[in-house]
C-alpha cells in the first residue's frame, strides 16, 4: 500500500504501507511480507499470477477518531518532497512541503491548481493539500460516499479525467494477516478533489497476495494501464474501459510503481530500488528498457527515497523521504 514504512535493513525504499487507525501489531504482521520493494533485478516481464478472490464490494465505512501512526519507520516519520522537472528525468529544486506525511501522489486540475494526496501520519487517514509555491496548504481529509475519514483508503493515486473530474485509485480491504478479508484496488471519482464517490472495483485479489500501491495511466487508444506493487516486483494490469482490469505481466526490476507519459508520448514507469529509477516503453507497456535513476539518496539528509509521482502538465515530481 502507498504508505511506505522505511526498512533500515534493506534498500532506500519500501512498499507504501499507510494504514490509518490500525494497531502497530497488525502493521508489523503485514510488513513481514510487504517490505521488499527495493530488491528485484532488471529482467524481462514474466507471466503474472492469475488467482483472485471473489470480487469484493468497495463500500467505505467511518474510521473514527484519528491518531498517529507511530510505528518507528511509519508515515509519522516520513516527509513529502516536491521537485521541478521538465522531462521527468532531471530533478531540481527539491524541497520538503509536508512533514509527518507519506505515500504522496499529486494531480494538476484543469484550473492549474495542483492537489496533493497523502497519508497523514499524525492523523492516520488520507488527506489532500493544495501545492502553493514552496509549501502546501492542507485542505483536510477526503470524504468517500459522504463519509469523512473513510477507513482503509490507503495508497492514493490520482489522475485527471477529460471532463475535469479526478479519479482516485487506492488499496481497499486491509486486515490482519491470516484473515479472509477480500482485498481490491478500488476507484472513486470527485469533481472538487475532496469529496469522492465510489466508482468501481478495479482489481480484486486474495489476502495471501501482497499487492499494494496502484498507479493508473490512460493510453492514447483509450485503454488503461494499472501498475501495482508486488513486493520487489511490479504487476501490470490492463483495461479497455479504465474500470475493470486484467492482470498481464510481472516486472522484476522494482516495486512501488508510478505510471506516466514521457514528453514524446512513450509510457514511463518509475520504480523504487536504491532510489527512484525510470523505465520506458514504446509499445504501450508490453516491453521496457531502463532509462536512468532520477532521484538517488540521500535527499535533505534522508536515506529513504520512494513513492514517486510525476504531476502531468505541472512540471513537478513528488516523492517521499524518511529515515
Amino acid at each position: 500500500m502507498r504508505g511506505s514504512f522505511g526498512d533500515s535493513t534493506n534498500d532506500t525504499c519500501a512498499p507504501r504501507l499507510a494504514l490509518g487507525a490500525v494497531s502497530v501489531r497488525v502493521v508489523v504482521s503485514f510488513l513481514t511480507a510487504a517490505l521488499a520493494a527495493c530488491g528485484g533485478s532488471s529482467k524481462s516481464p514474466s507471466t503474472a499470477p492469475t488467482g483472485s478472490s471473489a470480487t469484493p464490494t468497495c463500500v467505505p465505512s467511518a474510521g473514527g477518531p484519528g491518531g498517529p501512526i507511530n510505528d518507528p519507520s511509519g508515515p509519522y516519520y516520513h516527509q513529502v518532497v516536491v521537485a521541478q522537472t521538465a522531462d521527468g528525468l532531471t530533478m531540481t529544486g527539491m524541497r520538503q512541503v509536508i512533514d509527518h506525511a507519506s505515500v504522496p501522489d499529486a494531480v494538476r486540475r484543469a484550473d492549474g491548481s495542483v492537489l496533493l494526496y497523502y497519508v497523514n501520519g499524525a492523523m492516520g487517514y488520507t488527506y489532500v493539500a493544495r501545492l502553493e509555491g514552496d509549501s502546501a496548504r492542507v485542505l483536510g481529509p477526503i470524504t468517500l460516499d459522504g463519509i469523512a475519514n473513510p477507513l482503509g483508503v490507503v495508497d492514493p493515486d490520482a489522475v485527471l479525467l477529460p471532463d475535469g473530474r479526478i479519479r482516485l485509485a487506492f488499496f481497499w480491504g486491509f486486515g490482519a494477516s491470516g484473515t479472509a478479508t477480500a482485498r481490491a484496488m478500488c476507484l472513486a471519482e470527485s469533481s472538487d478533489g475532496i469529496n469522492f464517490t465510489m466508482r468501481a472495483t478495479a482489481l480484486a485479489f486474495t489476502p495471501a497476495e501482497t499487492l499494494t500501491d496502484p498507479s493508473l495511466l490512460a493510453l492514447a487508444d483509450g485503454t488503461w494501464l494499472m501498475a501495482i506493487s508486488a513486493g520487489q516486483n511490479t504487476l501490470i494490469a490492463r483495461s479497455t474501459d479504465g474500470l475493470a482490469f486484467t492482470r498481464e505481466a510481472t516486472l522484476t526490476f522494482g516495486g512501488v510503481p508510478e505510471l506516466a507519459r514521457a514528453p514524446d508520448g512513450a509510457v514511463r514507469l518509475y520504480v523504487c530500488k536504491g532510489g527512484i529509477t525510470a523505465y520506458r516503453s514504446t509499445d504501450a507497456g508490453r516491453s521496457w528498457s531502463q532509462e536512468r535513476t532520477v532521484v538517488a539518496p540521500p535527499v535533505n539528509g534522508h536515506q529513504i527515497v520512494c513513492d514517486p509521482s510525476l504531476v502531468a502538465g505541472a512540471g513537478l515530481f513528488v516523492f517521499k523521504t524518511g529515515g
